[in-house]
């Protein structure tokens, strides 16, 4: 009779508990799915038709269409949402585009499909947009920051790598064991075992661990890369003025502090997010004017949970970060590659 009442007691919590997730990810999904405002007036009159938005980025660059849970648990920028933005100020006839951007980059489709949308709204609107940075604009988001007709950082920023990651391929020679414990896996390795994959195709099985990589396929890897990198320093170079041979040879994939940036015309002036307002207030002799600004999250309980971020899950930075690593030419500076 107690096994039975323990049983039914554990089924009993396992039950409730099966049905409080399911009553969650219901309200989610269909707190995303209400049509309401994404911006919010922060400052200024109510009756001034000079709308200055601003949208705040953060987090690494990667397309991420499914609305769940653990979406509102870390911060991350999806090019689709940054679209549904531009449509909503589109509707409110802004005079000026701010994007607050912290970014340490991120895939090369997010990044370039994020660019396109950018240019797409300027083209549209004509509208002008300033990116600002009070940490990090880096890689796959400076590249983003191309479109922009002016670029600010805050004192102490970290802005630049300029440049192109490809996946790592990792190669342990002759592995003789591997084995997970609770401090990880383990690899060890001296001769003695052999790995046959079975494919179809010349290079398949790219990225192996168990065999050398070959000459051509890391050749093919090698212009992969410098494709991609040569379609953003040509972005850079357009878009601040800077000589290709100067980004090739002088500036590189480095990163560079505010002022080094400055010097290097990276960006146009180092200057604080309350400066940069003031700054458009007076080229654009606006005599009133009123803010509007993104909501930190859409959904009801991302704004609920945002600080309570779990790490360790499926979501985590560490698995997106990871994620980022192995995607083909990734935009991303490997000194970040934790993020």
């Amino acid at each position: 009779m107690v096994f039975f009442s323990v049983f039914f007691r554990t089924l009993g919590f396992l039950i409730a508990l099966l049905i409080f997730f399911i009553i969650i990810n219901f309200v989610v999904h269909f707190s995303n799915g209400l049509e309401k405002k994404q911006f919010v007036m922060t400052d200024g009159i109510p009756s001034s038709n000079n709308i200055i938005a601003n949208i705040n980025l953060n987090g690494p660059i990667f397309n991420n269409n499914i609305n769940d849970f653990g979406n509102n648990l870390y911060d991350y920028i999806n090019p689709s949402q940054v679209k549904s933005y531009l449509e909503e100020l589109e509707e409110l006839q802004i005079k000026a585009l701010i994007i607050k951007i912290n970014s340490p980059g991120g895939t090369v489709s997010a990044t370039a499909e994020l660019e396109q949308i950018i240019y797409e709204f300027k083209k549209n609107t004509n509208i002008k947009v300033y990116f600002h940075t009070k940490e990090i604009l880096a890689s796959g988001g400076y590249w983003v920051a191309t479109t922009a007709d002016k670029i600010f950082a805050s004192y102490g920023s970290i802005i630049g790598s300029i440049g192109v990651s490809g996946p790592s391929w990792f190669y342990y020679n002759t592995p003789t064991s591997l084995s997970s414990g609770i401090f990880g896996q383990t690899i060890e390795t001296k001769e003695g075992i052999e790995v046959f994959n079975h494919n179809a195709g010349e290079g398949k099985d790219l990225f192996n661990p168990f065999r050398r990589p070959r000459s051509d396929e890391i050749k093919h890897l090698q212009n992969i890369v410098d494709d991609v990198y040569n379609d953003f320093i040509t972005k850079v170079s357009k878009s601040r003025n800077i000589e290709i041979s100067n980004l090739k040879n002088n500036i590189g994939a480095l990163i560079y502090s505010s002022n080094q940036a400055k010097n290097n015309y990276l960006i146009d002036d180092i200057l604080n997010y309350e400066s940069l307002i003031k700054l458009i207030i007076k080229e654009n002799k606006f005599e009133d004017y009123k803010i509007y600004e993104s909501k930190i999250s859409n959904s009801f309980l991302g704004n609920l949970l945002v600080k309570y971020k779990d790490q360790t899950n499926k979501y985590s930075y560490k698995n997106i970060c990871s994620n980022l690593e192995t995607n083909i030419s990734v935009v991303i500076p490997v000194y970040l590659k934790d993020c």
